[in-house]
């Protein structure tokens, strides 16, 4: 048996669709953390190897132990703006007295945004006491609370549950989706926004597209189709979808040999990137975000994955 078919062995676990069958799309089985990104045969989810959390209640412990960059006011603004467009591209529009649920909301940035413009009652939750601290200083609009989702005590109905970078992070997507959906309002839409393993960009670079694959944290990658799948396993529908990238320059610092390196590997891929996004073609981008909703308020526009 060869290093990767016991790596394989070793740390491989069902996809969350419960087929057990695929391929490696990429891989690295050197360095402090190795690991193989593994394409699912049935539905096309990818899933990282070895599996970032053995239970939920890791996560807690996961996501407080690591560097929060910290954004200046005007990246804020920038990011803020990004954020609310990208909503609007598959179809939300908000008004005043819309209850807002923002699942993983780290430090409140969109929700408060969301909250403050239109006059929406907002509740955030994340399990980083470090973001949401944060958020309970500078976010004055919405009510924040830390720990993991728990639906049972969350109060709703919600006219709008957002999770943003949450769904690659849980074990069991399809439950995670359930228990958003039971928070639903009648007419209600739940909005997630994912690494997209659809990207051109990822299938260029496979290992190297770092920042998105987040090894150590991630478990699944969805495409546009493996995600209309999981939704509607969960009894969702995705009305509407799209995809973008996140466009901007490393940080260059020449100050060693090892910086230097890293320096100009980050340079080359994010000239990749560019590259990708000039040539840019729907369902291409690097981050897959979509507005999903039951299926008896689906809309007779609902786009096909």
């Amino acid at each position: 048996m060869n290093s990767l078919d016991d790596f394989v062995q070793r740390h491989d676990f069902p996809c969350w669709c419960g087929e057990t069958k695929g391929r490696v799309f990429c891989r690295q089985l050197f360095g402090r953390r190795p690991f193989v990104v593994w394409r699912c045969a049935a539905c096309g989810t990818h899933r990282l190897l070895p599996r970032a959390l053995a239970e939920a209640t890791g996560a807690a412990e996961l996501y407080n132990n690591y560097a929060i960059p910290r954004p200046t006011p005007q990246q804020e603004h920038t990011l803020e703006n990004i954020a609310l467009a990208r909503m609007h591209r598959v179809g939300f529009a908000f008004r005043p007295g819309q209850r807002v649920l923002d699942v993983g909301c780290g430090d409140g940035l969109l929700l408060e945004a969301i909250c403050r413009a239109h006059g929406c009652t907002g509740r955030g939750i994340d399990v980083d006491e470090r973001r949401i601290r944060h958020a309970r200083e500078h976010r004055p609009h919405a009510q924040f609370e830390c720990g993991l989702f728990d639906p049972s005590q969350t109060a709703g109905p919600h006219d709008v549950i957002i999770a943003c970078a949450v769904l690659e992070h849980v074990l069991d997507p399809v439950g995670f989706l359930r228990a958003l959906a039971a928070g639903l309002a009648a007419g209600g839409s739940i909005y997630l926004l994912v690494p997209n393993a659809a990207s051109l960009n990822y299938r260029i670079l496979r290992s190297w597209w770092r920042e998105l694959l987040s090894i150590g944290e991630h478990i699944h990658l969805f495409t546009p189709k493996s995600l209309g799948r999981c939704a509607a396993a969960a009894g969702l529908h995705v009305a509407e979808f799209d995809t973008d990238h996140d466009i901007g320059w490393p940080t260059i610092e020449f100050d060693s040999p090892r910086n230097a390196l890293v320096a100009v590997w980050a340079c080359w891929r994010e000239c990749v990137k560019r590259i990708c996004w000039l040539a840019h073609r729907r369902g291409h981008g690097d981050l897959l975000f979509a507005r999903l909703v039951a299926p008896l308020h689906a809309a007779d526009t609902t786009r096909d994955l």
